[in-house]
């Protein structure tokens, strides 16, 4: 074993996917915890044909919690004794392997020392051998494609690499947000990327998708992207990046299709506020109401800073509301 030296990385949870509902129940990790090897193959199937998000969730979640290594790895290992060419089972088996190098990342990779770094990269490495096992059935799945570029990207891999990846992934599943999702940390200004780094990537997530999202991907991207602090997504230059008019018609888009998403509303008006945008921020606020997700608005513009800003109330009754914003660009 690696020496216990190497605390273990504590993984914030992600954020839940924009414009997704809400998680199903944890039936994977019961099929797992029963070594129900054929009932998670077919649950893959179902998640396969719609958010196959979720099944990465699911695993990656338990794995990172229970922490019991080998008796996970000796399970994974009766499963592919049994069904060498199982899908799921190979998928599985990925994200354990990413799950347990994460282990030794307590910072940048770069960072690691030379030995946990050579032990790092032989745990993804076998989680893309898993992938590679079960290729020719990539297109049965987005998932496999996401996985495949997340490992690329958490490894050694080049970025030209994942990009390879992901045009492979999009010319079979160009609609699958969790492919454009994998593939965006490669340009987010916080992992090493630049602002316009991401902005070029959105744009080309918005043509892969438009047939179907509209300008949506554009926001679900930069709604992931944003964070608390100096990491909050800002509007500050009239020319600056993000780019709010593509925001507010990525939003619009995203809202028509889903129109209870009551998170992407919450999202959407905490943008308009730091937007400035007067007009879009009262309309939100009065179709939210006492319906506030807290998590939704970042700490540097929480919605009772938003409403005194923006005159939420009898101030903003008496006046009719003004159009404001940057980058309006025409």
């Amino acid at each position: 074993m690696f020496p216990s030296l190497l605390l273990p990385l504590l993984l914030a949870s992600g954020a839940q996917d924009p414009g997704v509902a809400a998680p199903k129940p944890p039936l994977l990790q019961k099929q797992w915890a029963e070594r129900k090897f054929d009932a998670i193959d077919r649950s893959l199937r179902e998640w396969c044909s719609g958010d196959s998000a979720g099944f990465e969730a699911q695993f990656d979640s338990y794995f990172r919690t229970a922490q019991a290594w080998e008796a996970d790895r000796n399970a994974l290992a009766q499963w592919r004794q049994q069904t060498p060419d199982s899908l799921a089972g190979a998928m599985v088996e990925a994200i354990y392997w990413r799950a347990y190098a994460s282990q030794l990342r307590l910072g940048a990779v770069g960072q690691l020392p030379k030995e946990a770094m050579d032990f790092y990269q032989e745990q993804l490495g076998r989680g893309k051998a898993s992938l590679q096992q079960v290729k020719a059935q990539a297109n049965a799945c987005p998932l496999w494609h996401s996985l495949n570029i997340s490992l690329q990207l958490d490894g050694a891999s080049s970025r030209h690499s994942a990009a390879r990846a992901y045009l492979d992934a999009v010319l079979v599943f160009p609609n699958d947000p969790q492919i454009h999702y994998a593939m965006s940390r490669a340009y987010s200004p916080r992992l090493g990327g630049s602002a316009v780094q991401f902005d070029q990537f959105a744009r080309r997530a918005v043509f892969f998708t438009k047939s179907v999202e509209g300008g949506a991907m554009y926001a679900r991207l930069y709604w992931r992207e944003d964070g608390n602090g100096s990491e909050a997504i800002q509007f500050r230059e009239q020319r600056g990046l993000p780019e709010w008019r593509m925001v507010k018609a990525g939003f619009e888009d995203l809202l028509q299709r889903h129109p209870q998403d009551l998170r992407g509303k919450n999202k959407f008006a905490s943008f308009a506020c730091r937007a400035n945008d007067r007009e879009t921020y009262l309309k939100l606020r009065q179709e939210l109401g006492e319906r506030i997700v807290p998590e939704m608005w970042p700490d540097v513009a929480g919605v009772d800073a938003c409403d005194r800003k923006l005159g939420k109330g009898s101030a903003a009754a008496s006046s009719p509301p003004q159009a404001g914003g940057v980058n309006l660009r025409s």
